[in-house]
């Protein structure tokens, strides 16, 4: 193990009770405790200071953590090439793979990447301890795509209120179930919002006196192969240009879901569905 990386190991072991620096290890320790796994995958032009923020650490203590420098190896394999890591495109930052629960659809499948690069899109603020303290607070239940989803939203400037209300199982289906079936058929359409809201109550039981859709595609055509994050933020800014879309997911309501999928054009299609 390298000096650097024993010391920033050193400078966290006081703040976080379960820290590591071997991958399989740590994710053994994940599984037996019940936990998700962070790992952050640490470069030269490192961001330690993040890890050391009180908001941070404070919520690592949530999880098990592990430091891995960006060409660690697993298997006679640098990790970061696995498929499993693909939307952290070889770079340093932080992934969450879950292991809390091994009946869980998304058991050891990553759950959040996030690559510390900059987005094409001026609005995305840079990586620092508010933006992983808001990664780390996200539901675990949830998918990739739907934490992703999640993330595009929350980081926009204008606050969009639409994130405050409660991620609902049902809906988050919903939304994974329309963004499918646009990426399928390579065609941004709404679904029967009258027939969707009565089978969600019918359902879930819920009780809705209404609902609104957004629906949106992403540049893939345009700027090619696009990380399922920078997707989202491509349909979350699609939505900011538009002022009906964007008044749904500005508005405060008390459920919502989220979700992307990408078709085989390369294109990725995003659907949010919210229930007042």
């Amino acid at each position: 193990m390298g000096i650097y990386l024993t010391s920033v190991l050193a400078a966290l072991a006081v703040s976080t009770p379960v820290y590591h620096w071997d991958y399989e290890q740590a994710v053994h320790h994940a599984i037996a405790m019940k936990r998700d796994l962070v790992i952050y995958f640490r470069e030269e032009n490192n961001q330690d200071e993040i890890f050391r923020d009180p908001r941070v650490w404070i919520r690592l203590h949530r999880y098990v953590f592990v430091c891995l420098p960006v060409n660690y190896e697993y298997d006679g394999r640098r990790l970061l090439d696995y498929p499993a890591f693909r939307h952290m495109q070889g770079r340093g930052g932080v992934a969450v793979v879950a292991c809390h629960d091994p009946n869980a659809e998304n058991f050891l499948q990553v759950i959040s990447a996030h690559p510390f690069v900059k987005s094409r899109y001026h609005w995305v603020p840079d990586y620092g301890p508010e933006q992983i303290s808001l990664i780390l607070d996200f539901p675990n239940w949830l998918s990739l795509t739907q934490r992703s989803m999640l993330y595009a939203v929350s980081v926009h400037p204008d606050k969009p209120l639409s994130v405050t209300g409660e991620p609902h199982a049902a809906l988050m289906e919903h939304c994974a179930w329309h963004s499918a079936r646009q990426a399928k058929l390579q065609w941004q359409h709404h679904a029967d919002l009258l027939a969707v809201s009565h089978q969600l109550q019918q359902r879930a039981g819920l009780v809705l006196n209404h609902a609104s859709e957004v629906v949106a595609e992403s540049w893939g055509r345009v700027f090619g192969e696009e990380t399922v994050l920078e997707a989202a933020f491509s349909c979350v800014d699609a939505w900011r240009q538009s002022p009906g879309h964007w008044a749904a997911v500005s508005r405060p309501c008390r459920y919502f879901g989220y979700d992307i999928q990408r078709g085989a054009n390369g294109t990725w299609y995003a659907t949010g569905f919210f229930g007042y």
